[in-house]
């Protein structure tokens, strides 16, 4: 919205207020509404709030009008006034960049652009009571539950199972099978034979399971230490919502046709080490198919798929928040797609997460464990991995989608055209060689020649491509040209392939 003329446009194009977009009438006052917008927009991701847009209200569809804000100046100075008293908002994220004027068509309209507030920084509330907090679904600013508020809270500290556990032992709440099995995971990835008959206590405490309490100077078990090594009874004590599951839900069951649940009593103790030993043998075994051959002959990689896979179920682990009671610890397969879930919303941004480099474990211990055997050394490398994985065999592009209740992953080893088996083989062939071919934009006698399709073919085609929104059309009569649709995530993830390939040139 750089400009009068696209703020134009983005107001008579828009429909409906949404997550990321806020209009309030705003004659000579601050609308009273206006900072739960602001706590909202603050705690989720950000949002603009523009002030001196009036929507109206219809059966058929909702539009918006430019109503105007009279005297701007003196609405701005009363907005800064009240989000720099702390006893209104506990937090101002604003600097004066996010709040400009605007004249459109001889009106003022106020833009506020709300970025969204760190974790540290987090829950962003109101009149001095904490629980006016709010966070934004879709349209809405919805205020807090007990459950999300603590979310919030707990979320400032990015190391969640680093807490002492005074009142368990290691020969009461450990599972010592689970503790000799990584001892032995440690000796084959070190080749240093004193961990065989290292003390236990004193093996644990190298490991990190165990910290020092520097208050009485003793070793208590961690946090981390019982979810990854600890008996299942004694996990569901101090995590009552504590669960793991897996499901193969290949081929036309209507269920599944293999499960784990950490409360099935076929699976003792399956606490974290155990679950991603176990998990880690049965996506392997889902995978033993050769992968097809590419048109170079070269047969693509199962081992990297299964490096991918090990890094997806690794993240879902170190990243799972284990108090919340709203989702748990699941892994799906698919036909076409793996699917990891865990409870909590990711720490980092999904662009984060693509780009790399900023980690942030929920679970530093847990973490710390795995890299002891080697595993997932690379901190924040986890995400940029998957997504190349996805580029260089021409899948469709992993699936992050992240919430309050929960972060869920979906990896892909077909390509995005396999997901749709009821288009045309027509449709899939024009498809293929826009997804393929590199440029931008065809034209109807580019395909219909190189494909040597029939006009009926190929119109009956492209409209098939058009319902399912593979494809963007642009332009009339001879101007029109067909591109493949973008989605926001598969951007940024372009833009992010052309930075490294310019970086590797320099």
């Amino acid at each position: 919205m750089k400009t009068e003329e696209n703020i134009v446009t983005f107001i008579n194009n828009l429909e409906a207020e949404n997550q990321d977009i806020e209009c309030k009438q705003c004659k000579r006052i601050l609308p009273k509404d206006l900072w739960s917008t602001y706590s909202a927009f603050a705690n989720t991701h950000g949002g603009k709030i523009i002030l001196g847009i009036t929507e109206i209200k219809n059966i058929e569809k909702n539009k918006f009008e430019i109503t105007g804000v009279e005297n701007p100046t003196k609405v701005c100075d009363d907005f800064w006034t009240c989000i720099s008293n702390t006893n209104k908002v506990n937090y101002n994220l604003l600097s004066n960049n996010d709040v400009q004027i605007k004249k459109i068509e001889d009106k003022s309209i106020i833009i506020i652009n709300v970025p969204e507030a760190t974790h540290q920084q987090k829950p962003i509330y109101l009149n001095n009571v904490l629980t006016n907090t709010y966070i934004r679904l879709n349209s809405a600013d919805v205020k807090v539950n007990i459950e999300q508020l603590q979310i919030l809270l707990r979320n400032r500290n990015l190391a969640q199972d680093v807490g002492l556990l005074k009142n368990y032992t290691i020969e009461r709440d450990l599972d010592l099978l689970s503790i000799q099995k990584y001892r032995q995971h440690i000796f084959e990835h070190t080749h240093d034979t004193k961990y065989l008959d290292m003390d236990v206590s004193k093996f644990l405490i190298q490991m990190g399971a165990l910290k020092l309490d520097y208050n009485d100077n003793k070793y208590y078990i961690t946090e981390g230490g019982l979810l990854f090594f600890g008996k299942i009874d004694a996990i569901i004590n101090r995590f009552p919502h504590f669960h793991l599951d897996y499901f193969d839900r290949r081929g036309n069951n209507a269920r599944w046709s293999d499960r784990v649940a950490s409360d099935d009593m076929s699976f003792f103790n399956l606490n974290l080490m155990n679950y991603f030993f176990l998990i880690m043998e049965k996506l392997q075994s889902t995978i033993t198919d050769d992968f097809e051959l590419e048109k170079n002959l070269i047969r693509k990689s199962p081992e990297k798929l299964l490096v991918i896979l090990r890094e997806a179920l690794i993240n879902m682990i170190v990243h799972a928040d284990y108090y919340v009671s709203t989702s748990s610890i699941i892994v799906n397969v698919y036909s076409n797609y793996y699917e990891f879930n865990n409870p909590g919303m990711m720490l980092v941004s999904t662009e984060e997460f693509i780009k790399g480099g900023n980690s942030c474990p929920r679970n530093t211990v847990i973490m710390t464990l795995f890299r002891r055997l080697g595993l997932s050394e690379r901190a924040g490398s986890g995400g940029p991995e998957i997504f190349d994985f996805a580029i260089t065999n021409s899948f469709k592009q992993p699936q992050v989608e992240t919430n309050f209740k929960e972060t869920n992953i979906k990896i892909w080893k077909v390509d995005l055209v396999s997901t749709y088996p009821n288009l045309s083989k027509e449709a899939k062939l024009i498809f293929t060689y826009i997804d393929k071919n590199g440029k931008n934009k065809y034209t109807a006698k580019e395909l219909k020649e190189e494909l040597k399709l029939s006009k009926y073919v190929f119109q009956r085609a492209i409209k098939e491509l058009s319902n399912t929104d593979l494809i963007v059309i642009t332009g009339n009569g001879r101007g029109r040209a067909y591109s493949k649709s973008l989605t926001k995530l598969e951007l940024y993830v372009g833009v992010q392939k052309l930075a490294d390939i310019l970086r590797m040139g320099n």
